[in-house]
C-alpha cells in the first residue's frame, strides 16, 4: 500500500512537471530554416540574371576577386575584435559594426584601383562580394540549426542569447529579403567607387551608419521596418551605381 502511494505521488509529480513545462521556443526552427535555405542561392542568381538582361556578362576573375575582397575585410575585423574584447559589450559591438565602412569600402577601393574601373569588371566584383556574403549567411544558418539540436551548456547559453535577440520564430524569408537589399548595396557601392574613387569618402560613413542603425532597428523595431530601411538604402545605392 505504501509503495503504491509512493508511486502515485511520483506519478503526480511527473504530471505536474509536465504540466508546467513551457513550450520550446526553438521547436520547429531547424526545419523552417533548412526548408528555405536553398532560396538564399537564388539571391546571387537574381543579380546575375539582372545584369545578363542588361547585356553584361559575368567576369569570373572579377567575381572571385570580389569574394576574396569580402573575406579580407572580414579577417581584418579579427584584430579589431581582439583590441576591444575587454570593453563593455555594447561599446565593443558598436566599434566592430561601425568599422564595416572603413574596412569594406577601403578594401573595395584598393581592389578596384589595382585592377580595373570598367563597368563589366566592377559589376562582376560586386556580384562576387555579395555572393560570398550570402554563402556566409547560409553557413551561419546551418551552424545555428545544429546548435539548436544540442543541449550542452555552451549551446544553451548561445540559444538564450539568440532568444533574447527576438524574432526567433520569424520566417526565414525576411533573411532572404535582407540579402537582396544588402547585395544591391554592395554591387552599387563597387560601381560608385569604380566611377569616382573620391566617392568612397561618402560610402564609408554611409556603410557604417547603415549597419549601426540596422542593428538598433533589429533590436527595437519590427522586421518590416528594418527591411524597409535596408531596402531603401540598398536600392538607392544600386540605382546610383547604375546611373553614374
Amino acid at each position: 500500500m505504501t509503495m503504491n502511494m509512493t508511486a502515485a505521488k511520483e506519478n503526480n509529480g511527473v504530471q505536474e512537471v509536465q504540466e508546467v513545462q513551457k513550450p520550446d521556443p526553438f521547436a520547429g526552427v531547424s526545419k523552417k530554416a533548412l526548408k528555405f535555405l536553398s532560396l538564399y542561392v537564388l539571391v546571387p542568381v537574381l543579380f546575375w540574371a539582372l545584369f545578363k538582361m542588361m547585356g553584361y556578362e559575368l567576369n569570373w576573375k572579377g567575381f572571385g576577386l570580389g569574394a576574396l575582397g569580402w573575406l579580407v575585410a572580414l579577417f581584418l575585423r579579427g584584430p579589431l575584435s581582439l583590441l576591444v574584447r575587454k570593453w563593455p559589450v555594447e561599446s565593443a559591438k558598436n566599434v566592430v559594426v561601425g568599422s564595416s565602412g572603413v574596412l569594406e569600402e577601403g578594401v573595395r577601393l584598393i581592389l578596384i584601383a589595382l585592377t580595373s574601373v570598367s563597368f563589366t569588371w566592377a559589376q562582376s566584383v560586386g556580384q562576387g562580394w555579395a555572393a560570398i556574403e550570402v554563402l556566409f549567411v547560409i553557413i551561419n544558418v546551418i551552424v545555428i540549426t545544429s546548435l539548436i539540436k544540442r543541449t550542452d551548456e555552451k549551446a544553451m547559453q548561445a540559444k538564450e542569447m539568440l532568444q533574447s535577440q527576438g524574432n526567433l520564430q520569424a520566417s526565414p524569408l525576411w533573411g532572404i529579403l535582407e540579402r537582396i537589399w544588402a547585395s544591391a548595396f554592395h554591387i552599387g557601392a563597387v560601381l560608385i567607387v569604380a566611377h569616382n574613387a573620391w566617392l568612397v569618402l561618402l560610402l564609408i560613413p554611409l556603410h557604417s551608419g547603415v549597419n549601426l542603425i540596422a542593428v538598433r532597428l533589429a533590436a527595437k523595431a519590427s522586421l518590416l521596418t528594418t527591411n524597409m530601411f535596408i531596402a531603401a538604402v540598398g536600392l538607392i545605392t544600386l540605382a546610383a551605381g547604375l546611373l553614374l
